[in-house]
């Protein structure tokens, strides 16, 4: 709705906007897939390091 009303306001043709919409579909899925791929490879590593920022952010305040 919101990328209709956009697209009509900058004078987008119908068929330009909904390919605008499925490339903007395409990569968010496709985005999200690659960041899966790589939390699942490196999960480990993403928990120590998150850990290892609260702890010094949890430090800082004392």
């Amino acid at each position: 709705m919101i990328s209709a009303k956009l697209a009509a306001s900058m004078g987008i043709t119908d068929n330009l906007g909904f390919f605008i919409s499925a490339m903007v579909a395409a990569l968010t899925v496709g985005g999200k897939a690659i960041g899966k791929e790589i939390a699942t490879r490196k999960s480990t590593e993403i928990v120590y390091g998150f850990g290892r920022i609260v702890s010094t952010i949890k430090n800082e305040n004392k």
